[in-house]
């Protein structure tokens, strides 16, 4: 025999509803169950108990625990209630109390899986034995779908933090990606600083930059200064053109050499500005920006046959004007020395221009080397 105690251990925390057109046979057995269960919802008919059924999800965001029911009852009977339940609840669990002459309802209530029946009048050892069986059912349920639902939390907490290790992963690539960038065109800018310094000789004791102009005549009446603004822009390109073609070599994204020639372009429009002190240089910055953009994969082919070439080639661009933009900020620019300006550079630019495209260069125009 199974005692209350027992029962209890698995009914206590349960909710459930009681359905019973008799208010007598009612009142009664709510008070029998109310010795055993959190809380008893009564209802006089299938109408009402399926209304309240419906009102207790919509208020606890839950279902009742179990339903507990009479079969024959007017406006809905419970069978009718119990399909409409289960459509809202599927695997629901529910008794029918039954009376002996409802036989003809158990055929339906066994097709739609009740999980027991208590025949009227109820004998205290059959409701203890399905209670006690129900409840342990209705909690190992419990348990399992406890246990479903953490497994569940714990795969999406998973889920999020693979995707912000992806994430991180991805940021760090990108670091690795920028830092290589920075280092490499660092070592290009080391390279050509030693190739250069393998010209210089013992005598030279004054500034590279003096040297380089030395050969400058007296201004003129027409000169000019490089504004503090163009001077800041075009530096910030030339600074960034040897690590956008390191870039490249390293993620292959064309846009990166978009990027490069949107930035010789500016040169261009900014040096012209300065007409006609500067045109011949603007016009060869103009004319490399737009021979890469035209002949894009010719210039890709190049850079990846030969990096080294190339990059010293933009590098040496680079050094050249870094010298102009330092010396004509602060001391103008004669047309008597106009050839110091756009000659070496030009020529660089020629250079670079003939390696993509020969056709492009004038014969006679510039001397490889």
């Amino acid at each position: 025999m199974i005692d209350n105690k027992l029962i209890m251990e698995n009914s206590k925390n349960l909710n459930i509803l009681y359905v019973e057109d008799d208010e007598v046979l009612r009142d009664a057995t709510k008070k029998v169950f109310l010795n055993y269960f959190k809380h008893v919802e009564a209802a006089i008919d299938g109408k009402d108990g399926l209304e309240k059924f419906l009102l207790f999800k919509k208020e606890n965001d839950d279902y009742y625990d179990l339903v507990i029911s009479d079969i024959n009852m007017p406006q809905m009977n419970g069978i009718d209630m119990s399909k409409a339940i289960i459509n809202e609840n599927l695997g629901q669990p529910i008794i029918f109390i039954t009376a002996h002459d409802e036989s003809s309802f158990l055929h339906d209530a066994i097709k739609i899986g009740v999980n027991g029946f208590l025949a009227k009048p109820i004998e205290p050892n059959q409701l203890k034995t399905l209670l006690y069986k129900t409840t342990q059912v209705i909690n190992d349920r419990k348990l399992i779908d406890a246990f479903y639902k953490q497994v569940e939390q714990l795969n999406m907490q998973l889920q999020e933090r693979n995707e912000q290790m992806s994430e991180d992963k991805t940021k760090l690539e990108e670091q690795i990606r920028l830092l290589k960038t920075q280092v490499n065109a660092t070592n290009v800018k080391h390279h050509q600083v030693e190739r250069l310094l393998q010209f210089s000789t013992a005598k030279t004791s004054e500034p590279l930059l003096n040297e380089y102009f030395a050969e400058d005549e007296d201004e003129g009446s027409e000169n000019v200064l490089f504004l503090t603004d163009d001077r800041d822009e075009m530096s910030e390109i030339f600074d960034e053109m040897p690590e956008l073609l390191m870039q490249y070599t390293l993620d292959k994204n064309v846009d990166t050499i978009y990027k490069l020639t949107a930035g010789l372009a500016k040169v261009s429009s900014i040096l012209l500005r300065y007409t006609p002190f500067l045109d011949p240089l603007a016009e060869s910055f103009g004319k490399l920006s737009s021979t890469i953009n035209d002949k894009v994969e010719l210039f890709l082919k190049l850079l990846e046959e030969n990096p080294d070439s190339t990059m010293m080639l933009y590098d040496a661009i680079g050094i050249d004007m870094e010298r102009y933009l330092e010396r004509f900020s602060i001391e103008s620019m004669a047309m008597k020395n106009i050839h110091h300006i756009h000659h070496p550079t030009t020529l660089s630019i020629q250079q670079i221009i003939g390696m993509i495209s020969p056709e492009d260069i004038n014969e006679g125009e510039i001397e490889f080397f």
